[in-house]
């Protein structure tokens, strides 16, 4: 653009130009409006790309919270289990299962053992201090 406009002021103050550039100069008007139109199109560019790259981290913070709540909900229902396995282990709840009383079903000794076994093995002593 600058050499464009260098001949147009040769052109002005009537120094001769050869015909490369006085073609060049014609066209000016036509590289000037590209020129525009070329940054109009970068701002464009430019606007849909930080569009993009907002959407792409909206998108990642909403899968990292639906993460994080499938997490917490595994979290939950191991821990209601670890609770109910853990009230196995209390004599009062093994009376209640073996007679089939106080709103507990009647289970077989061997099953309720089962469930004892199964709750030493898969759940941690709790320390009651803490």
């Amino acid at each position: 653009q600058l050499k464009l406009e260098d001949y147009k002021d040769r052109l002005k103050k009537g120094e001769a130009l050869n015909q490369d550039q006085l073609e060049a100069v014609e066209k000016y008007d036509e590289v000037v409006h590209n020129l525009e139109f070329a940054k109009e199109l970068q701002k464009t560019f430019s606007g849909l790309s930080q569009d993009l790259l907002k959407a792409q981290r909206k998108a990642q913070r909403r899968e990292s919270l639906l993460k994080l709540e499938a997490e917490k909900k595994k979290l939950r229902t191991i821990l209601q289990v670890q609770y109910v396995l853990q009230n196995f282990t209390q004599e009062h709840v093994q009376k209640d299962f073996k007679g089939g009383v106080n709103g507990a079903m009647y289970l077989p000794s061997k099953e309720l053992d089962y469930l004892i076994r199964f709750a030493k093995l898969t759940c941690p002593e709790r320390n009651e201090s803490l």
